[in-house]
């Protein structure tokens, strides 16, 4: 393959410094895109998802026609047809987030901690995102299918349908870091065990993620956080995700937690409550409560309930800034729209579109006095 001024593209094999330093004989597995001349090897934990490309030789070995390595002093050389290919080594977890640097420490959000409860169009969302700010370990919880109706909000795609989603949103989330540590559980925040628990969550190192329309999910996830000295968010939308609300929790800083500041919430909003999947052989849906909403409205909401949720996991570091933090209350509502036209009387509420609000203040309900009952009973 020539380029514009008649240059020969020549062959170029990317694979980890890991790959190339502790090489073993065996298949090779990845990509080879033929618009680029390259060959992408693949690190061990996603072998199962590349092409075979060739073989790894060992040492001394006289290279196969083809494309193949063969083992060296530390290092793999490649041909092709025995011809030499160049090899360009790197970093994979230094070189993935890179372009983090200077504003995540990766080696600091390795180490965080986040149980992600509802694994649909806000949970995947908010998974992929704190994979690729760095987050190195992830409980992922939720009971539902991948369907055709949800790849229109949902990280996940066609190749994805039909597997349960905590499998298919862990293919994307070891697509972006394949070292992160990732356990699942198929059910719901309720039905989590306590030993699966015990053995994820560190003290002041782990978020709790409620994601599902369910506040009584949230009630119990937050007082589980409590339990665990853990910090949690919610993220809730309104009807058609035309607005949306957080609300965040962090131990040991005197705030209401969920049940203490909004109880059930039934007078204080809009938000819709759980909202159960709809199987794609039903013919008729007329009738059947599903909340629906573009993926664009959604992923507004949850991104600030995203950036909120990173400035918390790096609240115990004194050099970090947080974005949000800082000038966001405890409780936050959005809106995607002001116009009651589109979003109903309760969006009268909103000045203008796309508000984010910063002066809501929760307090301690009626059965805490002025400390949450839950972090009391911890004590």
């Amino acid at each position: 393959m020539d380029n514009f001024f008649n240059d020969e593209i020549k062959k170029t094999v990317f694979i980890s410094d890991e790959q190339m330093k502790n090489a073993v004989p065996g298949k090779l597995y990845g990509k080879y895109y033929e618009d680029t001349k390259i060959y992408n090897i693949f690190p061990p934990e996603l072998s199962d998802r590349g092409d075979y490309l060739g073989d790894l030789l060992p040492l001394g070995s006289t290279p196969s026609n083809g494309f193949c390595g063969v083992i060296s002093d530390n290092k793999i050389i490649f041909y092709y047809d025995s011809e030499e290919v160049q090899a360009e080594s790197y970093g994979l977890y230094q070189s993935i987030f890179s372009r983090n640097k200077g504003i995540l420490e990766t080696s600091v959000m390795n180490t965080k901690r986040v149980v992600i409860l509802g694994c649909g169009s806000v949970g995947s969302l908010v998974a992929m995102e704190l994979a690729r700010a760095g987050v190195g370990h992830f409980l992922l919880a939720d009971p539902d299918v991948m369907e055709y109706h949800n790849i229109c909000r949902h990280q996940c795609g066609i190749e994805d349908v039909g597997d349960l989603k905590i499998n298919a949103l862990s293919r994307k989330l070891k697509n972006i870091n394949p070292k992160v540590h990732i356990e699942k559980f198929e059910g719901i925040v309720q039905n989590l065990p306590k030993t699966m628990l015990d053995a994820f969550c560190v003290a002041n190192e782990t978020i709790f993620v409620g994601c599902a329309d369910n506040r009584a999910a949230d009630v119990y996830t937050n007082r589980i956080s409590i339990y665990y000295t853990a910090s949690f968010i919610s993220i809730g939308f309104w009807e058609r995700a035309y607005a949306g609300e957080i609300f965040y929790h962090i131990p040991g800083r005197n705030m209401p937690c969920y049940e203490c500041a909004l109880g059930d919430g039934g007078n204080i909003s809009a938000r819709a409550q759980a909202n159960h999947h709809i199987y794609s052989n039903q013919e008729n849906t007329e009738g059947i409560k599903f909340e629906p909403g573009i993926s664009v409205d959604i992923n507004f909401i949850t991104s600030i309930g995203i950036k909120l949720i990173i400035d918390i996991l790096n609240s115990t570091n004194p050099e970090y800034i947080p974005r949000l933090l800082d000038n966001l209350k405890q409780y936050t509502l959005v809106c995607n729209t002001s116009n009651p036209e589109i979003g109903g009387e309760m969006v009268e509420i909103f000045s203008y579109p796309l508000q984010v609000t910063t002066s809501l203040v929760v307090g301690f309900g009626s059965k805490c006095s002025d400390q949450c009952k839950y972090e009391l009973e911890d004590k």
